[in-house]
């Protein structure tokens, strides 16, 4: 394991400095005249750098292996330093689930959507997206038996130079609901919203000027993509944890056919400050 530290331009704040851990999803060089490179987080935070000499090859090479580290950063979200996190064992399952085999549940009415919406817990922390999801995906199933989906959001590398936006990605759930003799689609996000929302009332949250975000199949269709338009939308099944999920399917057909215990494990002591326990008969093989 290596550590290295990085020293910027800008002074070192003292007030307010955050920190995270995560791994480097991606880096964004500058082009003329811009002058901040960008590192896009597997947490979905963008943070910005300006440097007298290019990213390290170390951090390059850690994309790969997706090597973790802790990242220092300012409010401004301006790099201060960073270190190279305890590497963690990683291991992935494979079934044979595709995704087309996912039913997902339709909710009987609009009303029943919106008690579920109610009854979904918010704390009032910052907190990871992804983590929030999952929380309320996993609660919806355990007591109503609702297997659901989820909408993720993808934002260009152009918005996010044009507006110094703070996000790559956001993930929220999404579910059917059976409204006047048909079926429509309606996101749940507890955080900023007060009730399920259609998809472009959600977006419209986000981005700046309304625009349409077209939706993608499949995660190469932004990935190939990241300078065209301002946004995509991606629909995927509760089991989806973070935007790596989708990158495996694609690439090596790893795929989840259910929850995970460490990713709710996780996602409960991030989002809610909580430690959980599962039944030993809940869990096979780390799985819920």
């Amino acid at each position: 394991m290596f550590s290295f530290f990085i020293l910027l331009f800008f002074g070192t704040q003292v007030m307010a400095n955050s920190q995270v851990v995560a791994h480097i999803w991606s880096i964004d060089y500058p082009k003329p005249p811009e002058k901040e490179t960008l590192l896009f987080l597997s947490t979905g935070l963008v943070l910005k750098t300006i440097q007298n000499k290019n990213i390290p090859f170390e951090i390059e090479a850690a994309i790969d292996d997706k090597r973790e580290f802790v990242f220092n950063y300012t409010p401004e979200r301006n790099l201060l330093s960073l270190r190279a996190a305890e590497r963690k064992m990683t291991s992935y399952i494979q079934s044979g689930l595709n995704f087309s085999d996912f039913i997902p549940t339709t909710i009987s009415s609009l009303s029943t959507a919106r008690r579920y919406f109610r009854e979904a817990r918010y704390y009032e922390k910052e907190s990871q997206c992804f983590n929030r999801a999952m929380v309320w995906s996993y609660e919806w199933w355990r007591r109503h038996s609702l297997k659901s989906n989820k909408i993720l959001i993808f934002f260009t590398r152009n918005y996010i130079r044009r507006y110094n936006f703070e996000w790559w990605f956001h993930i929220a759930p999404l579910v059917n609901i059976f409204n006047e003799e048909s079926v429509i689609e309606r996101v749940m996000d507890v955080k900023y919203s007060s009730g399920p929302l259609s998809l472009k009332s959600w977006t419209d949250i986000f981005m700046k000027g309304n625009p349409d975000c077209p939706i993608i199949e499949k995660y190469s269709d932004y990935a190939d993509h990241p300078y065209e338009g301002d946004c995509y939308l991606q629909r995927t099944h509760m089991f989806t944890y973070q935007p790596a999920d989708l990158q495996m399917y694609e690439a090596w057909g790893y795929q989840k056919s259910d929850f995970i215990l460490k990713e709710v494990q996780q996602a409960y002591r991030e989002a809610m400050d909580e430690i959980v326990t599962i039944d030993e008969e809940e869990s096979n093989n780390e799985r819920i």
